[in-house]
């Protein structure tokens, strides 16, 4: 056994494993180290954190000490929780993430939740999201709007495999179709009413600066175009004009910096974008209307 990992050869009751736990990742400089183990033995045991509270004296056995023992080993190696969980909460329901996906983030929540207010009452409506990894965006979007129909496209088969599962548990599955497309190279058929998108726009030379649970783990094309991080807001400037719908609007995650970068790139599609900070104050969502209006 490793040093300092729990030896599966005598008894540890949860707050035993608690306690060492919470001690252990600290040590590791593993963020909220407490709440990490509380989660990680919820996984093993199959219970609310609740019941960790209410249960501390129960035992775990070999086989559950086992395997606590080996996501203790990943965490330690700083693969991130979810992917060691095999999910990842967004706007309050969990999603099923594996490292094909990026794990979806509050940032992405803000636009979401602006697409959910901009398309209310809209009735139905046609929508595309590009890059659409877990698929969080658009089954978020479907179960909010239930008249909307998304086509929800993504380069990687890993990927769409694992949207499709998030579509079918959250049972948006017959208005999310799921497709593989290079939007660099091809174009999606049909006209929408709304285009979402959240692009690999860290720059490659912003790479290596990236915390070691994202550089290291995270799907590499789904963090950076290995360019200047602006190569699929060009290619969207190009394709709007012809794929989103007049009175259209798009959605777009953009990053720390970008904001004025990227209203100019899609100002050459003669359209106006108005940016959204996140709540950090940080400019994040770009959005952009295909009329001469911002209403």
């Amino acid at each position: 056994m490793p040093r300092n990992i729990p030896v599966i050869d005598r008894v540890w009751t949860i707050l035993d494993l608690i306690r060492w736990g919470a001690e252990y990742f600290r040590d590791k400089e593993i963020d909220s180290p407490r709440l990490t183990i509380e989660l990680m033995i919820c996984h093993v045991l199959d219970i609310q954190r609740v019941q960790l509270y209410t249960d501390f004296e129960r035992p775990l056995t070999r086989e559950e000490l086992a395997n606590l023992r080996a996501m203790v080993l990943r965490r330690k190696d700083h693969e991130p929780l979810q992917y060691i969980l095999g999910q990842a909460d967004f706007y309050g329901r969990p999603f099923i993430v594996t490292p094909d996906v990026l794990i979806p983030r509050p940032e992405t929540e803000l636009l979401v939740d602006r697409v959910i207010r901009g398309a209310k009452g809209q009735g139905s409506i046609r929508c595309l999201d590009i890059g659409t990894g877990s698929g969080c965006i658009p089954v978020t979007a479907a179960i909010h709007l239930p008249e909307s129909h998304w086509l929800a496209i993504d380069i990687s088969k890993g990927a769409l495999d694992v949207a499709t599962r998030n579509a079918e548990r959250h049972g948006v599955a017959d208005r999310v179709e799921l497709q593989q497309c290079d939007i660099l190279k091809e174009q999606p058929a049909g006209t929408f009413d709304i285009i979402t998108m959240n692009p690999p726009y860290i720059a490659a030379a912003d790479i290596s600066e990236l915390e070691p649970e994202v550089r290291d783990h995270e799907p590499h094309q789904a963090l950076t175009d290995d360019a200047d991080g602006l190569t699929f807001f060009r290619r969207l400037a190009v394709l709007a004009s012809v794929m989103l719908r007049p009175g259209g609007t798009m959605f777009i995650e953009i990053g720390h910096g970008q904001s004025e970068l990227v209203r100019s790139i899609l100002a050459s599609a003669a359209m106006k974008t108005e940016i959204i900070p996140d709540l950090a104050m940080v400019p994040r969502i770009a959005i952009v209307r295909n009329s001469p209006s911002m209403s």
